[in-house]
């Protein structure tokens, strides 16, 4: 096992509420935070009604949980300043929700753009 893989083992170990903490201090740090997309955009994740974009702290992190459903998806880096400024304003109006750092089970805190926001600016 590699170190990445064993860093990434134990993040995705972590509470969801302390995976989102650590997303949440990581952009107020101004790190640029990642996705998954294609060709065709970015991977949106439905939940019942709700369209979720899954993001994670780091470009492994998002890959190692893309790589057994969405093998064709490749990380795509979002800085901090746009995630605040255009993304974020851009989901509230399309309604869709930030799902931060899925474990490998799919879990994780899910909020809508704007208490997403909220967090980032607390």
């Amino acid at each position: 096992m590699t170190e990445t893989s064993s860093l990434n083992e134990t993040f995705f170990r972590l509470p969801s509420r302390q995976r989102y903490d650590e997303v949440i201090a990581f952009i107020k740090k101004k790190h640029s935070i990642w996705t998954l997309s294609d060709a065709q955009g970015c991977l949106i994740l439905p939940l019942g009604q709700d369209k979720i974009l899954p993001i994670w702290p780091t470009p492994e992190l998002a890959l190692s949980w893309g790589q057994k459903d969405y093998p064709d998806f490749t990380p795509l880096e979002i800085s901090s300043m746009d995630w605040v400024s255009k993304w974020l304003p851009g989901m509230e109006k399309d309604g869709f929700d930030v799902g931060v750092a899925p474990n490998l089970a799919g879990e994780c805190i899910v909020s809508s753009a704007q208490e997403h926001a909220g967090d980032i600016q607390g």
